[in-house]
């Protein structure tokens, strides 16, 4: 008499064809789920940007700088010659104290704030007029240690001016010239 012995290896296939469908199902369940409620991964964006070219009339500032080095990377050709034409206005900037006392540390908020319009040079009409982007940060300075501040302070300042690119290209990725 022969006696059938299970492998292992048979049993463990049915159970791991079941855990497979499973996660193929939660998969298909999280796909679903995110593109219901609008998520989308940040720089997969399928249409390409209208605007190619752009005349850019802005201050020499390094938020100004950041700008002009985000819409490069973007492909946007900086030429004179551009049909249309950016203007820049000139970035406020301002520090608010949010704790105080003599707890050590004091957290404060940097924003800063920039109008911009987009005007074609043909006929002078405004594609875009007046438009503000605002970007805050936040950070910590202690009295103690007064150089480490201005280190602090000036990351916050880059966060604010690379915030101030990705809303201007997505403002830019809008408009139809």
């Amino acid at each position: 008499m022969t006696q059938a012995n299970s492998s292992p290896a048979l049993t463990g296939t049915p159970r791991s064809a079941g855990r497979r469908r499973l996660l193929m199902a939660f998969g298909v369940g999280m796909t679903l789920t995110l593109s219901g409620c609008g998520f989308q991964l940040r720089g997969v964006d399928s249409a390409p940007m209208a605007i190619t070219q752009l005349d850019v009339n802005s201050s020499n500032s390094e938020t100004h700088r950041t700008l002009r080095e985000a819409l490069e990377r973007a492909d946007i050709d900086l030429s004179d010659n551009a049909p249309l034409k950016l203007n820049l206005g000139k970035v406020s900037e301002k520090v608010h104290q949010i704790t105080w006392g003599d707890a050590g540390s004091i957290k404060r908020e940097l924003t800063y704030h920039l109008v911009y319009s987009v005007q074609r040079k043909s006929d002078g009409a405004y594609l875009a007029n007046q438009q503000e982007l605002e970007a805050n940060s936040y950070y910590y300075t202690n009295d103690d240690s007064l150089l480490n501040s201005d280190e602090v302070r000036e990351r916050a300042g880059q966060e604010n001016n690379s915030e101030l690119s990705r809303q201007l290209l997505e403002r830019l990725h809008t408009i139809k010239p």
